[in-house]
């Protein structure tokens, strides 16, 4: 029987997968089972009727199993499937898949130009920064050399550059003593060929920027000392309850309330003093170890004063 299928290559693989099936009394269910696929599968394959959804692989694949369950080679199957004009086109997924992927590459290049058209962008811009950055340093450097230069070409015979001399030596940095002879030096330097009225005059503008140079830095600064603070104790010797209240120029309350029979108070603070005593005449009152008189008050009356007494 083998024999005979092999002469008939025209026939189609879903024929010779039925002929063979048939001959040994199987049902398509019977198939589907053996290869657990679907009845309607089989059905299809005997028909053929490929789905083109289906891979040329699985397809292939579900031929070479139906042919091994009805005693086939799967090679003559799968020759006779290449052979028949039912699976000349690549299945839609493969194709949508096989774009999907031309797609992605073609995006994938699209980026890496992108990514190095940016590097190269950001480096161009880098070095536009860099070259800025040393014309920038140049030109400083330049005109810091113009202005040496200019300075060691002007005669030194005039006065004008003496003084320049003088106001580049007498740096804030520089002590008095290190200006003096810094001028001293300058003066010394000068060349003999100098008119000497010029070189007098020059000495004397050295002389006179040389003063108003440093004399701001020998003044001393005025300080004006306050008088310390002074201190005064006194005493209050009660010889009967007495209401007062003292207080002295700080406008502190040193003592306040009543003070009974036999009372001796010492206290201390800044004078002036003000004093209060409702009873004058029980108090004793000694101001830095002299006496107050307070015999000019009159008895029983409140008296309101200031310690020391003012003429």
């Amino acid at each position: 029987m083998s024999e005979e299928l092999e002469e008939q290559t025209q026939i189609s693989p879903g024929q010779i997968l039925k002929d063979a099936r048939v001959a040994l009394n199987l049902t398509t269910q019977q198939i589907a089972d053996k290869v657990r696929l679907k009845n309607s599968l089989i059905q299809d394959i005997e028909a053929d009727n490929y789905d083109l959804n289906i891979s040329l692989t699985f397809l292939k694949g579900y031929l070479k199993l139906y042919a091994k369950q009805v005693g086939i080679q799967p090679e003559l199957v799968i020759n006779a499937f290449d052979n028949s004009s039912t699976q000349k086109k690549e299945p839609a997924k493969l194709q949508s898949f096989s774009k999907r992927i031309a797609n992605q590459a073609h995006d994938d290049k699209l980026m890496l130009v992108t990514y190095l058209i940016v590097g190269v962008v950001i480096a161009l811009v880098v070095i536009w920064w860099f070259q800025q950055s040393s014309s920038t340093t140049s030109s400083t450097v330049i005109n810091s050399s113009s202005k040496i230069e200019k300075a060691k070409a002007s005669p030194r015979g005039e006065v004008k550059s003496i003084n320049a001399n003088i106001e580049i030596v007498n740096d804030d940095s520089m002590s008095s003593d290190a200006q003096q002879e810094t001028l001293a030096e300058e003066s010394l330097s000068e060349p003999e060929n100098i008119d000497p009225q010029v070189e007098q005059s020059s000495a004397n503008n050295i002389a006179s920027s040389a003063v108003f140079e440093l004399a701001p830095s020998r003044q001393g600064i005025i300080q004006i000392e306050e008088p310390p603070i002074q201190i005064v104790d006194l005493v209050f010797t009660f010889a009967n309850d007495c209401w007062m209240k003292l207080s002295d120029a700080t406008g502190e309350d040193i003592a306040y309330g009543t003070k009974v029979l036999g009372r001796v108070m010492p206290v201390s603070g800044t004078p002036p003093f003000s004093v209060v005593l409702c009873s004058p005449e029980v108090v004793k009152i000694s101001y830095d170890g002299q006496v107050v008189d307070l015999s000019g008050f009159r008895q029983g009356v409140t008296a309101k004063f200031n310690l020391p007494f003012t003429e």
